[in-house]
């Protein structure tokens, strides 16, 4: 996940004339999107449409999830979403980010507002939906401050900026926590870590990658920090040579990955002796993903890495408190699970 560069919703909040511009007028509130684009919104938004699941994670975790009439196709299956909102399953699907949106579905929902994504072609199909006079916003959450400028956005156009404060005082009090904690660590008993993305065991996360600003947040160095854009394919060779101490495999990656971790040039690397390797948790929502959700992700990978400075701490009751801020209800409640050992 690309980082980019973006001040706090606080910051945004005391800096409203600047930079959101809104001026009231008529029942109407200009913005200023991700995308550096002026949008007019209703000042009374009641149906929103989401088209990818970040988007929609940020509006569950806004307390807005009552207000959309039509969801990314992913989303829709998505365990959290389910055990907030049962009904979500029957809202209409729109397509996906991957496989395309229907452009004409959208249309027929007469939304208020859509929440469209900052690549591929969602500016183009924010240009098209201005066309028939339907407000929309670009978000780019790909960090930990452009998730909360994400949220400070999505808040302002829907009329509830003191949700997107609380969201962030309560992703900043955790990592408040684990940097307050690892601060002892010196550069040199910092562990090295390795990130396996979707794609396979030799595609990693490089230093512009939200997975990255985890790592670093969670006191451990990424391997692969030189390393610059998107995903990007390594040798195994170049695995085995950087002998990470830790290594995270993502949620979304195959089964099948498990059995490489079974070569035997594999098993000399030091997180396989030490059978420190793990699948990022949890079954309901991934935590290594742009949302809020990232910042409980930092104390799970930081109390893994680090357990001894994080033995007076019951990190199970932190996962269920968070959740029950943002959600309403506590992991706990919803079913969740951190079955992430593989070994």
């Amino acid at each position: 996940m690309i980082k980019l560069f973006a001040t706090t919703t606080t910051l945004l909040l005391i800096l409203l004339p600047l930079i959101f511009n809104m001026q009231a007028s008529a029942g109407q509130s200009t913005i200023v999107d991700m995308a550096n684009r002026k949008v007019t919104i209703s000042n009374k938004v009641q149906r929103i449409i989401t088209s990818f699941k970040p988007a929609t994670l940020c509006l569950f975790a806004l307390g807005l999830e009552k207000k959309i009439v039509g969801i990314d196709t992913s989303s829709k299956r998505d365990k959290l979403h389910r055990a907030i909102m049962p009904e979500v399953i029957n809202l209409p699907g729109v397509g996906s980010k991957s496989s395309g949106l229907n452009f004409e579905t959208m249309v027929s929902l007469k939304p208020d507002l859509v929440i469209l994504y900052a690549q591929k072609d969602g500016i183009a199909l924010a240009d098209k939906l201005k066309i028939m006079n339907i407000p929309s916003i670009i978000i780019l959450p790909e960090s930990f401050e452009s998730v909360k400028t994400t949220l400070g956005v999505i808040a302002m156009a829907a009329g509830v900026p003191e949700r997107a404060e609380l969201v962030e005082k309560t992703m900043d009090s955790v990592l408040e926590l684990v940097k307050k904690r690892i601060q002892m660590l010196s550069i040199d008993t910092r562990k090295t870590g390795y990130f396996a993305s979707p794609r396979g065991l030799f595609s990693t996360a490089t230093g512009n990658m939200l997975q990255d600003d985890i790592f670093t947040r969670s006191g451990i160095i990424n391997v692969a920090h030189d390393l610059k854009g998107y995903f990007q394919d390594i040798s195994p060779e170049q695995f085995i040579k950087w002998n990470p101490d830790i290594i995270i495999l993502s949620q979304h990656i195959s089964s099948r990955v498990f059995k490489r971790l079974e070569n035997p040039a594999i098993k000399t690397v030091n997180a396989i002796k030490s059978k420190t390797a793990y699948r990022f948790p949890c079954n309901l929502a991934p935590w290594d993903f742009p949302s809020p959700l990232s910042a409980i992700g930092v104390l799970w990978l930081a109390s893994k890495t680090y357990p001894e400075l994080f033995e007076d701490i019951n990190i199970n009751r932190k996962i269920d408190d968070f959740h029950k801020t943002l959600f309403g209800k506590t992991f706990t409640q919803m079913n969740g699970k951190t079955d992430e050992q593989i070994f």
